[in-house]
């Protein structure tokens, strides 16, 4: 009996739909003589948690004006999963829960986070409507999970327009947040939730007319869902959700004062029935009920603005003149319970109050005022609408179209074509609402599975618990479901009559639903709308009646495998949920062999040829073909945090889309991470030690690099250390923003850290400046990573508005390592050597590698599949990243070389400059022509939001480097400052910097704003510059040091504002690349601030000292022994010392010139930012 399912079901499916007749033909849209036919328009009303049996549609009057007694009411609809965000991903992919595996409303199992990594995001309702010619809009919830963190990651496709409703808020009536288009989110502390989604309504509504395109629009209010205020989650001191009854308007607040939940016979009933843990439930005393009684009302009170905005878009539409040509559908993601069964405030059981929801339809060719109990599902919405709009329907639906004319209807109901069920479940916990069951605990055991049929002469309800354990229950005699039917078959008493069922033995009966279940637990496509033809390919059975004919009582009740499960789990795991029915399933065959049964069948044609043909192109038109929804394969290549989508192959649904518990250990960490300040601040705190060591290691070379240089009798080329640290920063820094996106940023952050220590060793051992810089060269190398990782990182994890403040903490500790690396640095030259600066490190950046190792989560799963290292290799843009580094490499190599050692007209330098314009140019015809994923994103470069940044940055940096490579050498060369000394004079400017990052953070985040930061970080910096033009002439006291501060603190203030600048008006799919052009700016700017610098003072020293140094003996030794070795300059002493001394301060005070220059273009370029508030 046992033979080839895989090949059966997919021809019985091709037997099925070459002979079935369609629910419904096409509805409207004959266009009158003369005319051009008007695609409809359709509005969907999407309530969250609205119940059908506890009569809510009673008490919404507008609703049941506009919709119900103007269009048909469906009161046979049911969602297949009983929790939000499982619900509304079957509703907008026509795919049952098992098929996308989101079956829970946060991860590891569900929320936004596992929507986009099964690779939904770009498949599914929107995005195919927008390839149908329509514009899409929606206001509202759209899943859960969906956050103020990961809205951007990415931000949900297939959308015209969205103002988006976004977690932690977005069940908080009166503190909701709301997302447009693709800005940062706007808080509306204070306004009615309800009330503002109306207003967003109304606007997209006009821009949908206005753009004079068919139009999708959603409406996702939260009404009547319980309130839920989770401020715990993101503020101090981190607790959890609290639940509460539903928040109304306050115009609404004191009506139904009387009204209670219906007592009907399961409310709160003396033996509830159900799994154990139903039946051990405690029965409701007066106070609980009372409790539920104000539930219930504040759920009515809580529609009531629900019902004002149906009737004001309909206003709006008949204000338009489009109300005609529109379809208005009205439904909810789940249903609801309050007291049924003994059980508080929820939903997530199979029971009828929990999956029957409302579907009302209005529109062209719909019914007015009529009523229908056609069986349908929210896997029937998605295929419904493509009907509806002309759209050819998807081989791959779980659903099918519900039949909408009258006409359809009637025929639908006449001809028995319509299918009788509807296949239900559910994973993990059964979690209660309202104080009394607070949804912080539950029941384990709510796993199951379930089907409702509804036919001629019988309306039941079959389920099969994780815990083993099943129900039936005959709803024509037993509505309230409180009789299980099946507690004496799991127990039978010797004396016991066998109970009967539609005048069968209730064991037959339970072995037809059973293998119905079987089927429908892991079905895919037309199996799922005609699974008793898929048992019998043959034909001859539609319904569970022609199921009962005696002549298949071997096979249903001997032959055929039971549904049963191997443990209770919160997911879609498939070692858990036992047989399955591609692998152990069997078809009745009426007694032929698979080979006699193609040839009876092949009366349809070459059915088998094409078969096949349709199963090599992986087209699903029932069951056993390949689907790229699956197991979870997600690796490092992703950025932290945003694991791309899966890909695996599946045979009926039976290990489609799964998880393995490793799966879900490495998915488990993504949202939690992105809910909580507490797990960004682990992350953060892991890396700060990196950051720390980068910062220190820049102002101690600033402090000791004339040091360094001095002792191989080298001064003139003291800048090489910073430089060609600098120069190599600018060339590897946008490799490792791709590379991170490659292979993870945790793996290019260890890398980074490791090349970097490997560079320290290299300079503490050196013993020639060649070998010194070749050292600072391999840093420079490993440096690029350490701090532009961080900060891409903090933009994955924050909204925008918070970049500030995070980049301002992470600047406390940048600061803290500037401030100290000049003095200690200093300290260890003056005392056991400069060697011991470098040494030092090393041990810093093991300690770095070990704690992000440790304390940064990997976050995917190791690389499985297809997905190979020469996959990863291919995606490096290696002729781009060339390229780009010797564009950069030759373009600031002149702003070194030239000056005292070269002349800006010598060939070579002219060499070049024309090596850097032809190494640019075929960069850019590399990345515009050739490049699959450039290292560079030029695109951007044509956004004023991203150019201007980056030149501030650029101008900033180029200014206070200059500076800060100055000052260790004026206090050195003028109050004969210990390099020390010298050092600590950098603290003053590194200060500011620390503050008015703070500083900056603070006010984005208050006000978001930031265009009169960057226009005063200008000021400051200028400020600061012209002083120490006017004030810095040999005689500076520790007061007059301080005239660096401003330029610290305006270059503080920048950083940050500019950053925010950036990321705050672009793709949050495109921060990281666009972020990379901004630290390539920095870090171009920090060269050529440096080399312009040191060409300056170099160019000064010579001109200055072979003027004024006359006729002294050894005339030219003293010139080169003074632009070569500090020391000597202290040893000088007379009028040598003097003339020396001055020309240095001259020399210096014309870099400050420079810098100035730099300042002062900076507050004009600002001037041109377009501000945009976040």
């Amino acid at each position: 009996m046992r033979q080839s399912f895989l090949s059966a079901a997919l021809l019985a499916a091709v037997v099925v739909n070459a002979t079935a007749t369609p629910d419904q033909k096409a509805i409207n849209n004959t266009p009158l003589p003369g005319h051009e036919p008007r695609r409809p328009n359709v509005v969907f009303v999407l309530t969250d948690d609205q119940d059908v049996h506890l009569d809510s549609l009673e008490y919404m009057p507008l609703v049941r004006k506009h919709l119900i007694e103007k269009g048909t009411q469906f009161t046979k609809h049911y969602c297949t999963t009983a929790v939000c965000c499982p619900s509304r991903v079957t509703l907008w992919t026509g795919k049952a829960a098992h098929n996308t595996n989101v079956t829970d409303v946060s991860p590891p199992y569900g929320g936004y986070p596992k929507f986009v990594s099964q690779g939904l995001n770009k498949n599914y309702l929107p995005v195919w409507l927008q390839q149908a010619g329509y514009n899409t809009y929606y206001t509202g919830k759209l899943f859960n999970a969906h956050t103020i963190f990961n809205y951007f990651a990415p931000y949900p496709a297939g959308f015209t327009g969205t103002e988006f409703l976004l977690d932690p808020h977005t069940y908080d009536y009166m503190n909701s947040v709301f997302q447009r288009n693709k800005l940062p989110p706007v808080s509306h502390r204070g306004e009615y939730s309800t009330d503002v989604l109306t207003q967003k309504a109304y606007g997209l509504l006009d821009e949908a007319v206005e753009a004079d395109k068919p139009f999708f629009l959603t409406l996702a209010p939260i009404g009547p869902h319980s309130n839920i205020n989770a401020d715990g989650l993101v503020t101090p001191p981190f607790g959890g959700i609290v639940f509460e009854a539903p928040i109304p308007a306050k115009r609404h607040e004191n009506l139904f004062q009387d009204v209670k939940v219906p007592r009907t016979a399961n409310f709160n009933p003396d033996s509830p029935s159900g799994a154990n843990w139903v039946r051990e439930l405690k029965q409701l005393n007066e106070t609980n009920l009372e409790y539920n009684d104000h539930f219930y009302r504040s759920r009515l009170r809580a529609l009531q603005a629900v019902d004002e905005l149906v009737e004001g878009v309909i206003a709006k539409l008949e204000g338009h003149g489009i109300l005609d040509n529109t379809y208005i559908v009205y439904s909810s993601d789940n249903g609801f319970h309050i007291g049924q069964h003994r059980l508080q405030p929820g939903k997530s059981c199979g029971y009828e109050e929990d999956i029957n929801v409302p579907l009302i339809i209005r529109g062209p060719g719909i019914a007015a005022n009529l009523t229908t109990d056609v069986v349908s599902t929210h896997t029937d919405l998605a295929p419904t609408f493509f009907e509806l709009l002309g759209i050819p329907l998807r081989p791959d639906f779980d659903g099918t179209p519900i039949p909408l004319t009258e006409e359809a209807i009637t025929q639908a109901k006449n001809s028995g074509t319509r299918r009788e069920h509807v296949g239900v479940e559910y994973w993990g916990l059964a979690m209660g609402e309202g104080i009394y069951d607070n949804g912080l605990i539950g029941p384990r055991n709510n796993t199951y599975k379930s089907i409702r049929l509804y036919g001629e002469g019988y309306n039941l309800y079959y389920s099969t618990w994780c815990s083993n354990e099943h129900e039936l229950y005959n709803l024509n005699d037993d509505p309230g479901q409180l009789h299980n039917l099946l507690l004496n078959e799991d127990a039978p008493k010797p004396t016991a009559k066998p109970l009967t069922l539609l005048g069968y033995p209730v064991s037959k009966v339970t072995a037809r639903l059973d293998t119905l279940l079987f089927v429908l637990k892991s079905c895919k496509g037309q199996v799922c709308v005609k699974p008793w033809e898929t048992l019998h390919p043959e034909g001859g059975v539609h319904t569970l009646q022609d199921a009962l004919s005696s002549r298949f009582d071997n096979y249903y009740e001997i032959e055929q495998t039971r549904v049963s499960f191997t443990s209770c789990e919160p997911g879609y795991i498939i070692s858990a949920e036992g047989p399955q029915f591609d692998q152990d399933g069997l078809l009745f065959r009426d007694g032929l062999s698979w080979d006699q049964w193609e040839i009876k069948y092949s009366r349809v044609g070459n059915q088998k040829k094409s078969l096949n043909t349709n199963l090599q192109k992986k087209v699903n038109m029932g069951i056993g073909t390949d689907t790229k929804i699956g197991i979870s394969q997600d690796d490092e290549e992703s950025p932290l945090l945003f694991p791309k989508p899966p890909q695996s192959t599946a045979i009926c649904g039976s290990s489609s889309g799964t998880d393995t518990e490793g799966d879900v250990e490495n998915a488990a960490y993504e949202y939690s991470s992105k809910a909580t300040k507490r797990s960004i601040t682990v992350i953060i705190t892991a890396l700060l030690i990196g950051v720390f060591i980068a910062n220190a290691d820049g102002s101690l070379l600033m402090a000791t690099n004339g040091w360094i240089a001095s002792e191989f009798d080298d001064l003139e080329n003291a800048s090489w250390l910073v430089t060609s640290y600098v120069l190599t920063l600018c060339a590897a820094q946008p490799l490792y923003i791709k590379l991170s996106d490659i292979y993870g940023r945790r793996t290019m952050i260890l890398i980074a850290y490791s090349i970097f220590g490997i560079g320290c060793a290299i300079c503490a051992v050196g013993q020639s400046l060649p070998t010194v810089v070749a050292g600072r060269i391999v840093s420079g190398v490993g440096g690029a990573g350490m701090d532009s990782l961080v900060n891409i990182l903090i933009t994955d994890l924050v909204p925008p508005r918070d970049v500030g403040s995070w980049r301002g903490y992470v600047n406390i500790v940048a600061t803290t390592g500037r401030s100290l690396g000049g003095p200690v640095g200093g300290y260890l030259a003056d005392t056991i050597g400069w060697r011991w600066s470098f040494l030092g490190q090393c041990p810093l950046t093991l300690l770095a590698i070990i704690s992000t190792y440790l304390l940064v989560p990997k976050q995917t799963a190791p690389q499985k599949g297809d997905v190979k290292e020469g996959s990863k290799l291919a995606r490096i843009d290696f002729a781009g990243a060339f390229l780009l580094a010797a564009t950069i490499l030759f373009f600031l190599l002149p702003l070194e070389i030239t000056g005292e050692k070269i002349s800006w007209t010598h060939p070579f330098v002219l060499g070049l400059f024309a090596s850097s314009i032809i190494m640019g140019v075929l960069f850019v015809l590399v990345e515009t022509h050739w490049a699959k994923e450039p290292v560079f994103p030029l695109h951007l470069l044509r956004s004023r939001h991203v150019v201007i940044p980056d030149i501030l940055v650029f101008l900033q940096l180029a200014a206070q480097l200059g500076m800060m490579y100055t000052v260790p050498i004026y206090f050195q060369v003028t109050q004969d400052a210990s390099t020390t000394v010298a050092g600590a004079h950098l603290f003053p400017a590194v200060a500011g910097v620390a503050v008015a990052g703070l500083l900056s953070g603070y006010l984005i985040k208050k006000t978001g704003r930031y265009k009169a930061i960057l226009i005063t970080a200008s000021v400051c910096a200028s400020s600061s510059y012209l002083l120490l033009i006017l004030r810095w002439h040999g005689h500076t006291n520790w007061l007059e040091s301080l005239y660096i501060v401003p330029g610290g603190f305006g270059s503080g203030l920048l950083n940050s504002a500019a950053f925010v600048a950036l990321t705050a008006t672009i793709d949050r799919e495109q921060v990281a690349m666009a972020a990379s052009t901004f630290f390539l700016s920095a870090n171009a700017g920090m060269a050529v601030g440096m080399a312009s610098a040191s060409a300056v003072l170099q160019s000064g020293l010579r001109s200055g000292l072979e003027a004024r140094l006359g006729d002294i003996p050894n005339r030219a030794l003293v010139i080169k022994k003074s632009m070569s070795s500090i020391d000597y300059i202290q040893s000088l002493e007379g009028d040598v010392k003097s003339i020396v001394v001055s020309v240095y301060t001259d020399s210096l005070q014309k870099s400050h010139y420079l810098n100035l220059g730099f300042a002062v273009t900076g507050f004009f370029v600002s001037l041109f930012l377009e501000e945009v508030q976040i």
